[in-house]
């Protein structure tokens, strides 16, 4: 196993009654608060009160900032930043999926910077200092409840670009899975594929491909996200799933896939980037068509015939290939840019903003723009 370094600040509160110390918890966060949220499902679950009055019990104001949307925007968290600061706020408590929780994060950050916030995600600045952040999750996949990562897309020039920094950490997550439980199907499917996917790209791009529990606690999890989506697509409401899927899509991105496998690269993520930024298309949706294009693009790639042995049992490339395919299918996924009416004509300049996000990550030099093209257009036709 190589080196390596581990941090993870963050407090868990899982379980069907985790909501019970948020009195206890915001009021560890601060006095007053900018309380992110999306738009009508913190109504419909009935969470919208039970917030309420736990801030009211512990002496909290809250102030109030909905309306965040999947694919959340530089412009959006502008916005926050303005009334976070007009409000003169302690914290910043997040309630939602991982959109809210970007917002939240580089509201919390962007707080402190006097220059564009946006300098944070080109790389051109480092956050230092941000408010504490406190999470209530009602979607999972994108384990940002659990992590360092912002993403967010600039919705003047349609990029997607992310940010990684120690100040983001959540103080606080509260993870209750009955609060998913009204998660549409195909949302959920879309994050489970998210969480598979934040495993399935450190698995097959590892530098260190020894045996080590790292790599066999990657094999687990997605083996535990593919079974455990196919259960969810039959029974919504099945809390134990649910539950499984929580902790699965948190613990996928938290850090501890990383640990001794040296370095490692999110290719697709980056490339998808693209595709979400500009169409506002659902990423875990992005990803999957990206991911099976990526995987006919690969024959016989050594970490790949592992995945499809350790995780499927199968020793067969074609019949792994046909197997991820039938995964894709049970989760009602489109196998192809076309079929979602993407128009093809685009191709060459998602590709070159897709290879720009590349060099930003510093990975352009193990993928050239060519290799990017025929990606794309193969996830295009199918």
């Amino acid at each position: 196993m190589k080196d390596f370094e581990f941090f993870l600040p963050t407090k868990v509160l899982f379980g069907k009654d985790s909501l019970k110390s948020l009195p206890r918890e915001l009021s560890r966060l601060g006095k007053k608060g900018l309380w992110v949220f999306g738009r009508s499902s913190v109504y419909k679950i009935g969470l919208y009160e039970k917030i309420k009055s736990a801030a009211s019990k512990a002496g909290i104001s809250l102030v109030e900032f909905g309306g965040v949307k999947a694919n959340p925007l530089l412009s959006k968290v502008k916005q926050g930043i303005d009334l976070a600061r007009n409000q003169e706020v302690d914290f910043v408590l997040a309630t939602g999926g991982g959109s809210v929780i970007d917002t939240a994060k580089a509201i919390a950050c962007g707080y402190f910077y006097e220059g564009d916030v946006w300098d944070f995600y080109e790389k051109k600045a480092y956050p230092r200092k941000a408010l504490p952040i406190g999470v209530v999750l009602t979607v999972a996949g994108t384990g940002s409840e659990l992590n360092n990562i912002s993403v967010l897309v600039n919705d003047e020039t349609k990029v997607k670009f992310s940010l990684r920094s120690h100040v983001l950490f959540p103080r606080v997550s509260f993870l209750d899975p009955t609060l998913t439980f009204s998660v549409p199907v195909d949302y959920t499917a879309y994050g489970a594929f998210d969480a598979f996917s934040h495993v399935f790209e450190v698995f097959v791009s590892r530098e260190f491909a020894g045996p080590c529990i790292t790599k066999d606690f990657m094999v687990t999890l997605m083996k535990n996200i593919i079974n455990t989506s196919k259960k969810l697509m039959r029974t919504p409401k099945d809390y134990d799933a649910r539950a499984n899927m929580m902790w699965c899509s948190s613990l996928a991105l938290c850090g501890l896939t990383k640990l001794g496998i040296g370095a490692y690269r999110f290719l697709i993520h980056a490339i998808e980037h693209t595709i979400s930024g500009r169409y506002d298309l659902p990423h875990g949706l992005g990803l999957g068509i990206l991911t099976l294009a990526w995987i006919k693009e690969n024959p016989k790639n050594p970490k790949l015939e592992e995945f499809f042995r350790e995780v499927f049992g199968i020793y067969e490339w074609e019949q792994g290939v046909k197997e991820f395919e039938n995964w894709l299918k049970e989760l009602n996924f489109k196998l192809s840019f076309k079929e979602l009416g993407l128009p093809e004509k685009d191709i060459t300049i998602l590709s070159e903003n897709a290879y720009q996000i590349l060099t930003v990550w510093k990975a352009s030099k193990d993928i050239t723009f060519d290799q990017v093209k025929s990606l794309l257009l193969k996830a295009y036709h199918g």
